[in-house]
């Protein structure tokens, strides 16, 4: 399970990025954003099980389109992941685009701390170091 969820934190996930409100600071979000639960899924049980983040640390948002179920779709996340709803961020709603009321919009699960992310960032560096060298 670590290999599949730092390779997708690596492809789907956010990196760092300077924070506007404070000359050079920086914020460390540790984030995955997909429209598949089970990509999701595993990344979050990666959280809670491997690395023990607690459920409480993690947050989720939602970008749907207009005319989309929003209550359905928040529901359908909430048990997909395992996040009440208390943790989303307000969901972001867009314009009617090409497949409206087709999925279950776009989920970012989400948590934040500067030592978490680095921990992260040196298991990447190992797990890639050791692809590289056939291992």
């Amino acid at each position: 399970m670590r290999t599949l969820a730092l390779a997708i934190w690596w492809c789907e996930g956010t990196k760092p990025r300077k924070d506007k409100r404070w000359k050079n600071s920086y914020l460390y979000p540790i984030e995955v954003t997909n429209c598949d639960p089970k990509l999701i899924k595993i990344f979050s049980n990666f959280l809670k099980e491997v690395i023990k983040i607690p459920n409480s640390k993690l947050k989720g948002q939602l970008q749907i389109h207009e005319g989309d179920n929003k209550q359905e779709i928040e529901n359908y996340w909430s048990n997909e992941i395992g996040i009440p709803l208390s943790q989303f961020n307000k969901t972001i709603i867009r314009k009617i685009g090409n497949k409206p009321g087709k999925n279950y919009g776009t989920f970012k699960l989400r948590t934040y701390g500067k030592d978490l992310y680095n921990k992260l960032k040196n298991q990447l560096e190992e797990t890639l170091l050791k692809a590289e060298n056939g291992e």
